[in-house]
């Protein structure tokens, strides 16, 4: 199984993979201990992750009376339960747009009439795009199975603010989209 991705040149400073070498895979992620030469010249192997997802979706709903909308998730690689924006990965044939409305209804019953991009990132071989949601309307709840969400809520400015002061919100993209929440730019 061979990615399409920028190989690299070492000698501009870059770590180059000389070969990619995929150790494991499944529906979700492919681990790559990747062939590589350094910057110096010298050859050893590195670790990378890709995500087996053709993009993927981060939302900021945010309801009729102005407050944000997170989900209690519990991560199994953390071992926990925090608070986090509505995320999932993107299906072939939907557009991002779809997959929001996809994930809201799926994580929290709700579907949005308005839909704006705010921000793209690069994630582990997978272009990730935020989105702010609004003009929320009633949708159908339909968890994935695997899905460990215990609660849907919804917070002011102000306690978005205590929320990113405590460890109940302990994802970085979540904490990120409270900040923008929190200053206004989803206004």
């Amino acid at each position: 199984m061979k990615s399409d991705i920028y190989l690299g040149d070492h000698r501009k400073g870059e770590i180059e993979i000389e070969k990619e070498n995929p150790v494991f895979s499944n529906r979700f992620m492919t681990l790559y201990d990747d062939f590589v030469i350094f910057p110096n010249g010298q050859k050893g192997t590195y670790i990378r992750e890709s995500w087996n997802a053709p993009y993927g979706v981060m939302v900021v709903p945010i309801n009729e009376d102005g407050k944000l909308m997170l989900v209690r998730n519990f991560r199994h690689h953390t071992r926990r339960w925090g608070w986090e924006i509505v995320k999932g990965f993107g299906v072939e044939g939907l557009s991002p747009i779809e997959c929001v409305n996809k994930e809201l209804e799926e994580e929290i019953g709700l579907i949005a009439e308005d839909i704006q991009i705010i921000k793209e990132f690069p994630d582990n071989g997978l272009i990730t795009s935020l989105f702010v949601a609004k003009s929320l309307k009633d949708g159908v709840e339909c968890r994935e199975s695997g899905e460990a969400i215990s609660d849907v809520k919804s917070f002011t400015k102000k306690e978005c603010l205590e929320l990113m002061a405590h460890d109940d919100c302990h994802d970085i993209l979540t904490l990120f989209s409270l900040s923008l929440f929190v200053s206004g730019q989803l206004d």
